[in-house]
């Protein structure tokens, strides 16, 4: 019980905030420089006045996104089931905010439970709706369209304070004739309902490391670095002609065209409103990433878990080094390289410690008979507690292993994965007499959002079954020499 509490305690901790670091006239310069290897802590971050603070908006300040719909509206439809859309309404992130906040021991774990909002619902947190997780909120109070990441709010931020951590600054600026000015990729974009003004922080990948780099609020130690994995990765070369950034892959990707980096990339021509100019490229808006769950409970949400699926099974490749010759009665050595063909950043990301990525492999004699089972999931949906995966390992100060983060002061380890990348994985096992005959080996490289009993724990009754992705796979067979 005390592991499940402390995963349920992970999720909600992973979007904090922290004071950002001071804002550069270089965007290259906008993110911290992390010192490796990914155990030790980063350079801090700098704190600045600048950014958005509560009190700096009202509710009615910000567009409801039907209305933004009504022009932009193929745009809307896909931001409407996805995961920005309901990152409030998240019944997981709901459920969870209460029990960390009751199970934090000190100030600093109650700071850290306390800042989630900043990024789950950034009009809530600006307008003072919510301010903490620690608010007895009604979600209805905002109106649930605005509760999470939604148009009126990306479009406004006119800049960012650092990376990480929400550094956003909100700009609420007059166009004339009752016109507020809206922040975009586009430098020729006219409205006849708002002003419109390019924003280069719309075009790179800083404007998604605002969040998707997470610091812990008190200890500076690095939570979340998707947005740092991508930057000191192969895909950012540094030349705006040859790098590949966020929105090249999560907002060029529609059904059937996953856009990883294992995957063309194809332009997505229309118009981004009624009655707006051909574009030979819209950006897309469904920002699926890895989930494949939660989606699906979202009003619209089905097509974003299915995109889920589709961008997992692009970004990973399985390849099987297994001996020439079935040794009878000695021990077999299997090698599993598995490698980052798609993702941008480490695989996995983000929520790292609750993530599940493993090997699964199967051996089968020429009978059929099962010779040996890694990394299978029982009939509870419970993963084999011995199976290959690849996470991040926390420690609190005291160096016990922790997947609190709230408690966490350094890393243990780090074997996931980088842009790229591969590792390969050993497996041994006894060859029985039937090995004789030969044998079969199977690899599979399975993903799940979360382990199926933390699921569980946190919804009683009403559980509901996660879903496991086969990411990749491959074969091999072991012969007697002819």
């Amino acid at each position: 019980m005390i592991i499940l509490r402390n995963l349920l305690i992970l999720v909600c901790l992973l979007l904090v905030a922290s004071p950002p670091a001071a804002q550069s006239a270089d965007p290259e310069s906008w993110s911290p420089t992390w010192i490796n290897p990914a155990w030790e802590r980063p350079v801090n971050m700098i704190p600045d006045s600048r950014i958005s603070l509560p009190g700096d908006l009202t509710v009615d300040q910000l567009e409801q996104p039907t209305l933004c719909g009504g022009c932009h509206n193929a745009i809307f439809e896909q931001w409407q089931g996805g995961v920005h859309a309901n990152a409030l309404n998240d019944p997981i992130f709901q459920k969870v905010t209460k029990l960390v906040l009751s199970e934090a021991d000190t100030e600093d774990e109650l700071e850290e439970a306390r800042s989630c909002v900043r990024c789950h619902t950034p009009l809530g947190h600006l307008s003072k709706v919510i301010e903490t997780t620690e608010d007895d909120y009604d979600p209805q109070e905002l109106d649930p369209l605005k509760n999470g990441i939604f148009c009126d709010f990306c479009h406004s931020v006119k800049s960012s304070a650092g990376i990480g951590n929400a550094p956003y600054t909100v700009g609420i600026e007059a166009a004339g004739e009752n016109k507020t000015i809206k922040w975009g990729p586009r430098d020729d974009a006219v409205s006849p309902y708002h002003g419109t003004s390019f924003s280069e922080l719309h075009t790179k990948s800083e404007i998604c490391g605002m969040c998707h780099d997470v610091t812990h609020t008190v200890n500076g130690l690095p939570i979340e670095r998707t947005y740092t994995e991508w930057r000191e990765g192969p895909y950012n070369t540094g030349d705006p002609a040859t790098t590949v950034y966020c929105e090249d892959c999560h907002m060029r990707q529609r059904p059937g065209i996953p856009a990883t980096g294992s995957t063309e990339r194809p332009d997505n021509p229309g118009i981004s409103a009624i009655g707006g100019k051909e574009r030979d490229h819209v950006y897309t808006h469904y920002h699926v990433g890895a989930n494949t769950a939660l989606p699906a409970l979202y009003e619209g949400g089905e097509l974003n878990s299915q995109m889920a699926v589709e961008r997992l099974q692009n970004c990973a490749t399985l390849e099987i080094a297994a001996p020439s010759l079935p040794l009878i009665w000695q021990q077999a050595i299997i090698q599993v390289k598995v490698s980052n063909v798609g993702a941008g950043h480490y695989l996995p990301t983000g929520l790292s410690e609750v993530r599940e990525m493993w090997l699964e492999l199967q051996i089968k004699d020429a009978l059929g008979r099962v010779i040996m089972h890694s990394g299978k999931v029982d009939k509870n949906g419970n993963l084999d507690p011995q199976a290959h995966s690849f996470s991040i390992k926390l420690a609190d100060k005291d160096g016990h292993h922790t997947i609190n983060v709230a408690k966490a002061d350094h890393i243990l380890s780090d074997n996931r994965i980088p842009p790229k990348g591969s590792t390969t994985e050993q497996f041994s096992f006894l060859v029985p007499i039937t090995g004789i005959l030969g044998y079969t080996i199977e690899a599979r490289l399975n993903y799940r959002s979360a382990p199926q009993s933390f699921i569980d724990d946190l919804f009683g009754d009403e559980t509901f079954e996660l879903p496991i992705v086969e990411m990749a796979s491959a074969m091999a067979e072991v012969k007697l020499v002819d």
